[in-house]
């Protein structure tokens, strides 16, 4: 579904300047669920721009479905980490969610059903009326994925998207996302320093490190569906959790 060969982005006219991502390479296959772990200031949210086709990159290149990425895809959505940003406080809940299916050209009564069918599934029926400003802020986060769910992606990109919600919201919003992972059946590229939730919800585990590069990758076999409590006490996901902090850590990871 999307491929990444050789990806590189310096910032300025230097070509030899310090890059924030240096010949990354990886794919994710179609309907997988794949998180990219790295600390801060690895270059992770550079990579997701270049992903997204919202900024060029210096050389290699991005293809979806084969196809170059060399602006913003119709088939692609992105879910931004300052979602209380990316929403328009002018406008109501249900507008924010519709007003993206203009760029691909849906007709008003499609929009309004994929508008509620995402309301559903984010569980904010009945507060499409409300504003942004009105809703808390994991509710705002929800709106946000409701919008990318309404424009019915084939890949889903987030970057860091429950970094600033409190930890009980923040495992509401990862299981939410399993769902509609499911229900919608769409790729997911999700970025995050948080170890125990790129185990969590992702089918592979990528670790970047400065300049984005992937250096470890794990396969993660935890069964699905998966629950906050029980799947986080299995021998596997504290193993997991063990070379993933090794390798980002730079330390030897055991085999």
């Amino acid at each position: 579904m999307l491929e990444v060969s050789n990806l590189r982005k310096v910032y300025g006219p230097d070509p030899n300047a310090a890059p924030a991502v240096a010949d990354l390479n990886f794919t994710v296959a179609e309907r997988e669920f794949v998180s990219i772990l790295g600390s801060s200031g690895c270059g992770k949210t550079t990579m997701m721009r270049c992903l997204s086709g919202l900024s060029p990159a210096t050389s290699g290149e991005v293809t979806l479905e084969g196809r170059k990425v060399d602006g913003p895809p119709k088939d692609l959505a992105f879910v931004f980490q300052d979602y209380s940003r990316s929403l328009l406080p002018w406008m109501t809940v249900r507008r924010n969610i519709s007003f993206p299916l203009r760029y691909k050209g849906v007709d008003r009564r499609a929009a309004d059903a994929a508008t509620e069918e995402a309301l559903d599934a984010v569980a904010l029926s009945g507060r499409g009326d409300r504003y942004p400003w009105q809703l808390s802020g994991g509710m705002q986060q929800r709106v946000a994925i409701a919008r990318a769910l309404a424009y019915r992606p084939r890949v889903l990109l987030m970057d860091e998207p429950f970094a600033s919600v409190d930890a009980q919201t923040r495992s509401g919003l990862e299981d939410l996302l399993l769902d509609v992972w499911k229900r919608y059946e769409i790729t997911v590229l999700f970025v995050t320093h948080d170890i125990d939730e790129a185990i969590y919800l992702g089918d592979r585990v990528l670790v970047l490190r400065p300049p984005a590069n992937v250096g470890h990758e794990v396969s993660v076999g935890l069964p699905r569906p998966r629950h906050q409590v029980e799947t986080k006490r299995e021998p596997e996901f504290g193993r997991l959790r063990g070379e993933l902090f090794a390798a980002l850590e730079h330390r030897p990871v055991a085999s």
